[in-house]
C-alpha cells in the first residue's frame, strides 16, 4: 500500500512522461515536488521499486518505469480481513485486488475479506467479500463496517436512545453496545457482497 507521498511522486511521474513523452530525472522530481535534497527522491523511488510499483535502471537515465500501468490496470485493493465474529485487529494490507469496474474508484471503495459466521442471516458468510464505500454516516439498520478500539468488524447499526449498537445477524452472537469511553468509528457502508461458490 502506498503512501500519500508516494502516490503523490508517482502522479508526477506519470503526468510528467504524458505531458513530455519521457519520464523526469531525480533532479526534475526533485524540482517538481519542492524536496529538499535528490537523496531522499532516490530512497522514495528505491521503495516504490521495493514495492513493484516502477522498475529503473540504475545505469541509465530516464530509465525510471511504471510496471504494469499500475493506474488503469490493478482493479480494487483488498485491505485485508474483516471478522465477522468477536472483532480482531485488521491487517491493512493490501492482499490482492478484484476488478469490477462499475466501483472503480479506489478513493471510494475497497475490499475486505470477512471471516466468521456472525452475519449470516445477512446472507454474509465467511469467505466472502464486502465491497465498502467510505462514508461517516450510516442510516439505521444499514450493515457496515467499524473500528471499536482498534478493532475491525462488520454488524448491522443501530442507534437507539442515545447509544451506537453494533448488531451481529445471528442469534448465537450478542449486541455490541459502543460506550462514551470506547474509541469507536464508522469506517464505511457495505454495498456489496461477492462470494466464490466453485
Amino acid at each position: 500500500m502506498l503512501t500519500d507521498k508516494q502516490k503523490k511522486m508517482l502522479g508526477y511521474i506519470k503526468e510528467f512522461k504524458d505531458k513530455n513523452g519521457y519520464v523526469p530525472s531525480v533532479r526534475e522530481i526533485c524540482k517538481g515536488l519542492n524536496l529538499s535534497s535528490t537523496a531522499s527522491v532516490k530512497k522514495m523511488l528505491d521503495r516504490l521499486e521495493a514495492k513493484g510499483v516502477i522498475r529503473k535502471n540504475p545505469q541509465q537515465a530516464r530509465s525510471i518505469e511504471i510496471v504494469d500501468d499500475f493506474f488503469d490496470n490493478k482493479g480494487l485493493p483488498v485491505l485485508g480481513k474483516v471478522v465477522a465474529g468477536y472483532p480482531v485487529i485488521s491487517e491493512e494490507n493490501v492482499i490482492e485486488y478484484i476488478d469490477l469496474t462499475r466501483f472503480n474508484n479506489k478513493e471510494r471503495f475497497f475490499f475486505l475479506k470477512v471471516f466468521g459466521d456472525s452475519m449470516i442471516e445477512k446472507k454474509i458468510f465467511d469467505g466472502d467479500y464486502i465491497l465498502v464505500e467510505l462514508t461517516k454516516e450510516l442510516a439505521n439498520g444499514e450493515i457496515g463496517v467499524f473500528r471499536l478500539n482498534g478493532e475491525v468488524t462488520v454488524k448491522t447499526y443501530i442507534k437507539e436512545n442515545g447509544y451506537f449498537i453494533l448488531r451481529p445477524e445471528n442469534k448465537a452472537y450478542e449486541d455490541i453496545i459502543v460506550r462514551d469511553n470506547d474509541d469507536f468509528e464508522i469506517i464505511g457502508k457495505v454495498v456489496y457482497v461477492m462470494r466464490t461458490v466453485i
